[in-house]
């Protein structure tokens, strides 16, 4: 299922943390536009729209990828948006297997940031 846009999502600074209040969540993909697109990036695309050659270099690329949509409150700060999408792998990965191994909602979570890009990863604490 592809979620709706717009989309709000969660990346964060090395070090620094986002507290949220989830009260449900939507596990689908998102569609991204890489303004840097790696090797990678040309070879998942070219799977998904079964092109036989890469694009023309400098052309706009555009990659569904899994995502996993926290719907709630973010408490650490004020926020006007009602939800923010995860596309981290390992995250997403995370809070998936909470979800569905029986998290009772709403469930408070602090989500911190450890590292850089492409090896940045985000650690996953239940406040409260």
């Amino acid at each position: 299922m592809l979620l709706p846009e717009p989309y709000e999502f969660v990346d964060l600074n090395h070090l620094t943390s986002m507290t949220i209040q989830v009260t449900g969540y939507l596990d689908g993909s998102v569609i991204i536009h890489p303004k840097h697109p790696t090797p990678r990036h040309i070879r998942i695309m070219m799977d998904q729209r079964a092109m036989n050659a890469p694009p023309v270099q400098g052309e706009p690329i555009a990659v569904e990828v899994p995502a996993v949509r926290l719907i709630g409150r973010r408490l650490d700060e004020i926020s006007g948006s009602p939800y923010w999408d995860v596309s981290s792998k390992t995250l997403r990965a995370d809070l998936l297997a909470r979800f569905t191994s029986g998290q009772a909602f709403p469930v408070t979570l602090r989500l911190t940031a450890n590292g850089h890009a492409p090896r940045k990863r985000y650690s996953v604490e239940i406040v409260g």
